[in-house]
């Protein structure tokens, strides 16, 4: 069905905040083999490491993924698990940037996106293409994006080549950050951001919604609240391990006793079988490191573990009464 197609979009593809031009060059349809990178590019491609994160929510519409990582934590391969996985792979440049993005389902490409940067580093442009099942173009949105000085000003949405909408960004110094008013033409209740000194964001505010995130003393989110009208409408609770990795997210409604879901994250000891069984049929830009195609002990979670996520489960329960 679409929506699950559109649903893996967002969960496979993260989402870029600045918009790109393109011209008649539409880069490649099928992904390059990894014997076609650079040496540079090589290591940007290579997972690392594994992990399957299973969402239980009080739907009932459990969801089930599976990331591979890089050296550098990006995401190389994502996989809805399902009886036809939606398999999303990115390929990244010499500088380790996002240079395209391919989402197949049942093995047949669906979601083409490709990225450009100018000779600064900036993004500039991001093409999205959805492609229905039988491989005819659905969808090609363009986002295009300019800057000041290396400061992103306007972003430009194009959808089939017409002019949809175009944001314009102003920023403020505060006692707080660096506080992006964000305008889309002719609107009138803009969006509010605020960022600290190394870009995360502190608070978000758009109408009468604002979400505010928390941060530990590693800089690393462990809770995100969304607040209307003064009132609690949800929050979500990150938890970390010993070895710095996220292994439960736990998504609250208005109240400690409304559990809305609740993630589970945990290190794979080996290469997924649903990835050897694409790469099968799929040429693909990813290289898996040796570490983890082997079978290996994965460590006992200790109880200095468990007791650190009931702490941080208690305060959040405390804050929230």
């Amino acid at each position: 069905m679409r929506w699950k197609q559109m649903a893996a979009i967002a969960l496979c593809i993260t989402a870029v905040t600045v918009p790109v031009f393109f011209g008649a060059a539409q880069g490649k349809e099928q992904a390059s083999a990894a014997s076609d990178l650079s040496p540079a590019a090589q290591p940007y491609n290579t997972v690392t490491r594994w992990e399957r994160e299973t969402q239980e929510n009080k739907m009932g519409d459990d969801i089930q993924m599976i990331n591979g990582y890089n050296a550098e934590g990006d995401t190389v391969v994502s996989i809805l698990e399902k009886d036809t996985p939606i398999i999303t792979v990115s390929t990244y440049d010499e500088a380790g940037r996002k240079v395209e993005a391919h989402s197949y389902d049942d093995g047949k490409q669906f979601v083409h996106s490709i990225y450009t940067y100018n000779e600064k580093g900036d993004q500039t442009s991001w093409q999205y293409q959805a492609r229905t099942p039988e491989g005819v173009s659905d969808t090609k949105q363009t986002y295009e994006y300019q800057y000041e000085a290396g400061t992103l000003t306007e972003k430009t949405t194009y959808q089939s080549g017409q002019l949809i909408a175009k944001e314009t960004y102003t920023r403020e110094q505060t006692e707080q950050g660096t506080v992006v008013r964000t305008i889309v033409s002719g609107e009138l209740s803009p969006d509010l951001a605020c960022y600290d000194a190394e870009g995360k964001p502190l608070w978000r505010e758009k109408d009468t919604y604002r979400m505010v995130y928390y941060y530990d003393a590693q800089g690393r989110e462990t809770e995100n609240c969304v607040i209307a009208n003064g009132m609690q409408q949800n929050r979500t609770l990150t938890l970390y391990g010993e070895d710095g990795l996220v292994y439960r997210r736990i998504l609250y409604g208005v109240s400690i006793d409304d559990v809305i879901s609740v993630s589970e994250i945990e290190q794979l000891a080996e290469t997924p079988q649903l990835w050897l069984d694409f790469t099968q049929k799929q040429e693909t830009t990813v290289i898996v490191s040796p570490e983890t195609t082997q079978k290996t002990e994965m460590p006992v979670p200790q109880e200095a573990v468990q007791d650190q996520g009931s702490a941080q489960e208690d305060v959040a329960a405390q804050e929230m009464k």
